[in-house]
Protein backbone atom coordinates (compact mmCIF):
# COMPACT_ATOMS: atom_id res chain seq x y z
CA UNK A 1 0.00 0.00 0.00
CA UNK A 2 1.45 3.51 -1.04
CA UNK A 3 0.29 7.13 -0.56
CA UNK A 4 1.04 10.38 -1.92
CA UNK A 5 4.03 12.21 -0.36
CA UNK A 6 2.05 15.71 -0.71
CA UNK A 7 -1.00 15.30 0.29
CA UNK A 8 -1.28 11.62 1.59
CA UNK A 9 -4.05 9.90 -0.52
CA UNK A 10 -4.07 6.33 -0.56
CA UNK A 11 -2.47 5.53 -4.14
CA UNK A 12 -3.37 2.50 -6.45
CA UNK A 13 -0.53 -0.06 -7.69
CA UNK A 14 1.84 1.05 -10.18
CA UNK A 15 0.60 4.66 -9.87
CA UNK A 16 3.15 7.33 -11.20
CA UNK A 17 1.06 10.72 -10.13
CA UNK A 18 -1.44 11.21 -7.66
CA UNK A 19 -4.72 11.35 -8.50
CA UNK A 20 -5.60 13.84 -6.20
CA UNK A 21 -2.75 16.57 -6.18
CA UNK A 22 -1.09 15.27 -9.37
CA UNK A 23 2.47 14.85 -7.41
CA UNK A 24 4.81 12.10 -8.66
CA UNK A 25 4.74 9.17 -6.36
CA UNK A 26 8.27 7.60 -7.37
CA UNK A 27 9.80 10.01 -4.87
CA UNK A 28 9.58 7.50 -2.18
CA UNK A 29 7.02 6.57 0.42
CA UNK A 30 5.83 8.27 3.51
CA UNK A 31 5.93 6.28 6.75
CA UNK A 32 2.56 5.79 8.00
CA UNK A 33 3.81 8.54 11.16
CA UNK A 34 4.33 10.58 8.04
CA UNK A 35 1.06 9.87 6.32
CA UNK A 36 -0.90 11.34 9.35
CA UNK A 37 0.89 14.10 9.53
CA UNK A 38 0.50 15.26 5.98
CA UNK A 39 -3.18 14.52 6.15
CA UNK A 40 -3.40 16.91 9.66
CA UNK A 41 -1.66 19.62 7.85
CA UNK A 42 -3.64 19.24 4.32
CA UNK A 43 -7.02 19.29 6.88
CA UNK A 44 -6.29 22.48 8.54
CA UNK A 45 -9.42 24.85 8.20
CA UNK A 46 -7.73 28.50 7.93
CA UNK A 47 -9.46 31.69 8.29
CA UNK A 48 -12.26 32.21 5.76
CA UNK A 49 -13.09 35.94 4.55
CA UNK A 50 -13.58 37.17 1.49
CA UNK A 51 -10.84 39.44 0.05
CA UNK A 52 -12.86 42.84 0.19
CA UNK A 53 -13.89 42.28 3.50
CA UNK A 54 -10.19 42.00 4.66
CA UNK A 55 -9.21 44.84 2.58
CA UNK A 56 -11.81 46.97 4.21
CA UNK A 57 -10.91 45.93 7.75
CA UNK A 58 -7.49 46.14 7.19
CA UNK A 59 -8.01 49.81 5.24
CA UNK A 60 -10.15 51.50 8.46
CA UNK A 61 -7.81 49.68 10.71
CA UNK A 62 -4.11 51.07 9.33
CA UNK A 63 -3.74 47.51 9.21
CA UNK A 64 -4.05 46.32 12.76
CA UNK A 65 -6.92 43.70 11.36
CA UNK A 66 -3.90 41.72 10.10
CA UNK A 67 -2.81 41.08 13.67
CA UNK A 68 -6.02 39.44 14.17
CA UNK A 69 -6.02 37.72 10.64
CA UNK A 70 -2.40 36.20 11.61
CA UNK A 71 -4.18 35.04 15.11
CA UNK A 72 -7.53 33.18 13.64
CA UNK A 73 -4.93 31.59 11.46
CA UNK A 74 -2.38 30.18 13.30
CA UNK A 75 -5.06 29.02 15.88
CA UNK A 76 -6.28 27.45 13.26
CA UNK A 77 -3.04 25.33 12.62
CA UNK A 78 -2.82 24.94 16.68
CA UNK A 79 -6.01 23.29 16.44
CA UNK A 80 -5.59 21.27 13.44
CA UNK A 81 -1.57 20.06 13.83
CA UNK A 82 -1.55 19.92 18.06
CA UNK A 83 1.48 21.72 17.99
CA UNK A 84 2.54 23.94 21.00
CA UNK A 85 2.39 27.12 19.22
CA UNK A 86 1.55 30.49 20.30
CA UNK A 87 -0.86 32.12 18.17
CA UNK A 88 -0.92 35.39 19.68
CA UNK A 89 2.81 36.04 19.34
CA UNK A 90 2.95 34.67 16.53
CA UNK A 91 0.61 37.39 14.77
CA UNK A 92 2.22 40.24 16.93
CA UNK A 93 5.62 39.00 15.27
CA UNK A 94 4.11 38.22 12.23
CA UNK A 95 7.44 39.42 10.15
CA UNK A 96 9.32 36.42 11.90
CA UNK A 97 6.77 33.77 11.05
CA UNK A 98 4.64 34.99 8.21
CA UNK A 99 6.62 33.45 5.92
CA UNK A 100 5.89 29.68 7.12
CA UNK A 101 2.13 30.50 7.42
CA UNK A 102 2.06 31.65 3.67
CA UNK A 103 3.83 28.51 2.26
CA UNK A 104 1.59 26.59 5.08
CA UNK A 105 -1.45 27.65 3.04
CA UNK A 106 -0.15 26.88 -0.15
CA UNK A 107 0.71 23.88 0.59
CA UNK A 108 -2.80 22.64 2.48
CA UNK A 109 -4.33 24.36 -0.67
CA UNK A 110 -2.07 22.31 -3.28
CA UNK A 111 -2.82 18.93 -1.47
CA UNK A 112 -6.29 20.09 -2.84
CA UNK A 113 -5.71 20.63 -6.22
CA UNK A 114 -5.40 24.17 -6.12
CA UNK A 115 -4.51 25.33 -9.31
CA UNK A 116 -3.01 29.21 -8.80
CA UNK A 117 0.36 29.39 -7.24
CA UNK A 118 2.14 32.12 -5.43
CA UNK A 119 5.66 32.67 -3.87
CA UNK A 120 5.53 32.44 0.03
CA UNK A 121 8.63 34.22 0.35
CA UNK A 122 7.97 36.88 -2.24
CA UNK A 123 5.09 37.78 -0.53
CA UNK A 124 6.90 37.46 2.69
CA UNK A 125 9.23 39.69 1.70
CA UNK A 126 6.35 42.42 0.41
CA UNK A 127 5.06 42.45 3.46
CA UNK A 128 8.18 42.55 5.76
CA UNK A 129 9.16 45.74 3.52
CA UNK A 130 5.62 47.64 3.86
CA UNK A 131 6.06 46.85 7.84
CA UNK A 132 9.53 48.58 8.00
CA UNK A 133 8.64 51.29 5.91
CA UNK A 134 5.63 52.22 8.03
CA UNK A 135 7.67 51.86 11.01
CA UNK A 136 10.39 54.00 9.75
CA UNK A 137 7.93 56.65 8.82
CA UNK A 138 6.39 56.46 12.11
CA UNK A 139 9.31 57.89 13.67
CA UNK A 140 10.54 60.11 11.20
CA UNK A 141 10.40 64.00 11.63
CA UNK A 142 6.68 64.43 11.37
CA UNK A 143 5.72 66.37 7.60
CA UNK A 144 3.34 66.39 4.99
CA UNK A 145 5.16 64.46 2.34
CA UNK A 146 6.07 61.53 5.60
CA UNK A 147 2.32 61.62 6.88
CA UNK A 148 0.80 60.82 3.54
CA UNK A 149 3.77 58.23 2.85
CA UNK A 150 2.64 56.51 6.14
CA UNK A 151 -1.04 56.81 5.49
CA UNK A 152 -0.14 55.08 2.07
CA UNK A 153 1.65 52.70 3.18
CA UNK A 154 -0.67 51.95 6.17
CA UNK A 155 -3.25 51.39 3.80
CA UNK A 156 -1.66 48.90 1.07
CA UNK A 157 -0.02 46.31 4.03
CA UNK A 158 -2.88 44.02 2.96
CA UNK A 159 -2.24 43.63 -0.63
CA UNK A 160 0.63 40.44 0.22
CA UNK A 161 -2.22 38.55 2.20
CA UNK A 162 -4.91 38.66 -0.89
CA UNK A 163 -3.14 35.59 -3.16
CA UNK A 164 -3.22 33.86 0.21
CA UNK A 165 -6.74 34.28 1.38
CA UNK A 166 -7.59 33.30 -2.37
CA UNK A 167 -5.84 30.08 -1.10
CA UNK A 168 -7.33 29.74 2.51
CA UNK A 169 -11.13 30.15 0.89
CA UNK A 170 -10.13 27.89 -1.46
CA UNK A 171 -8.83 25.04 0.91
CA UNK A 172 -11.66 25.31 3.15
CA UNK A 173 -14.32 24.77 0.47
CA UNK A 174 -12.56 21.63 -0.58
CA UNK A 175 -13.23 20.84 3.31
CA UNK A 176 -16.25 21.78 4.15
CA UNK A 177 -17.88 22.17 0.16
CA UNK A 178 -18.95 25.11 -0.92
CA UNK A 179 -19.19 26.98 2.45
CA UNK A 180 -20.59 30.37 1.97
CA UNK A 181 -17.87 33.35 3.57
CA UNK A 182 -18.51 34.95 7.15
CA UNK A 183 -20.58 38.12 6.86
CA UNK A 184 -21.24 38.94 10.15
CA UNK A 185 -18.61 40.57 13.13
CA UNK A 186 -16.94 38.79 16.04
CA UNK A 187 -16.04 40.04 19.29
CA UNK A 188 -12.64 40.56 18.33
CA UNK A 189 -13.30 42.46 14.80
CA UNK A 190 -15.06 44.61 16.49
CA UNK A 191 -12.57 45.40 19.16
CA UNK A 192 -10.03 45.76 16.61
CA UNK A 193 -12.40 47.66 14.02
CA UNK A 194 -13.39 50.40 16.74
CA UNK A 195 -9.96 51.20 18.04
CA UNK A 196 -8.58 51.15 14.07
CA UNK A 197 -11.27 53.99 13.59
CA UNK A 198 -10.83 55.92 16.56
CA UNK A 199 -6.83 55.69 15.55
CA UNK A 200 -7.66 56.87 12.17
CA UNK A 201 -10.00 59.66 13.17
CA UNK A 202 -6.62 60.91 15.53
CA UNK A 203 -4.05 60.07 12.75
CA UNK A 204 -6.68 62.93 10.45
CA UNK A 205 -7.30 65.35 13.21
CA UNK A 206 -3.08 65.66 14.02
CA UNK A 207 -2.58 66.05 10.06
CA UNK A 208 -5.02 68.52 9.71
CA UNK A 209 -4.64 70.46 13.08
CA UNK A 210 -0.70 70.57 11.68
Amino acid sequence: MSYCSMCGTKANDGAIFCSKCGSNLQKGQPSDLEVKEIRSESNISFFSISNKRLALFSVITFGLYEIFWFYKNWSAVKMAEGKKIAPFWRAIFAVFFCHSLFKKVLESAKSHSYTKSYSPGWLAAGYIIILFINNALSKAESTDISTLLLLLFSLISFLPLLPVQNAINYNNEQLKGAMPLKHGFSGGEVTIIVVGIIWFFLVLVGTFSA
